[in-house]
């Protein structure tokens, strides 16, 4: 459950809204060959890590044909199934079920491995996770790519994910709250 164990220590991100304006969708069709708009974003000389990681993300979003949108402070969302249900909104008890990984693969946390979702309220969790939720129905699956200043940062989590990490988590997020 590292999930749990992580998200309180690294909350951020306190807006009760996305800021739906600056959302921006990224690609709808991302290949090698035709990455449009994709690259509106790349830094070709970047400086710092926030830069970098940007970098980082749109090619793994490139290479692995991944349409996303991006919001303000850079996590991409990958819609896979849209829900049904209710907006998801900041201080709403959830229950989720997700895999969370590197982007070279390495899984460090899942609620699939344990058989049961993680319940909780949108904005006690990191900070990528606190901007991208609201921007999801009950019962999508989604992906998020978050940058390692959203993600678990400097610190990252000794003996699962190294400082300055970019992460990525497929989630579901499910229709009805699972009971505590």
């Amino acid at each position: 459950m590292l999930l749990v164990g992580l998200t309180l220590a690294s909350c951020g991100n306190k807006n009760k809204t996305p800021d739906t304006k600056s959302t921006e969708v990224v690609n709808k069709n991302a290949t090698q060959e035709n990455l449009g708009d994709l690259y509106q974003y790349y830094h070709a000389n970047p400086t710092t890590l926030d830069q970098k990681d940007e970098n980082t993300l749109i090619e793994y979003a490139a290479d692995k044909n991944i349409s996303a949108v991006k919001t303000r402070s850079g996590v991409y969302i990958e819609t896979h199934l849209e829900g049904n249900g209710e907006q998801v909104k900041w201080g709403d008890k959830i229950s989720v079920d997700y895999k969370g990984y590197t982007l070279d693969g390495n899984e460090f946390d899942s609620s699939y491995d344990r058989g049961e979702p993680i319940t909780f309220r949108v904005g006690n969790m990191n900070a990528g996770w606190n901007e991208a939720l609201p921007y999801l129905k009950r019962g999508t699956k989604a992906t998020f790519l978050i940058p390692s200043h959203m993600g678990y940062g400097k610190k990252g989590f000794p003996g699962y994910i190294d400082p300055d990490t970019n992460i990525a988590f497929d989630v579901h997020v499910l229709e009805e709250t699972a009971s505590e």
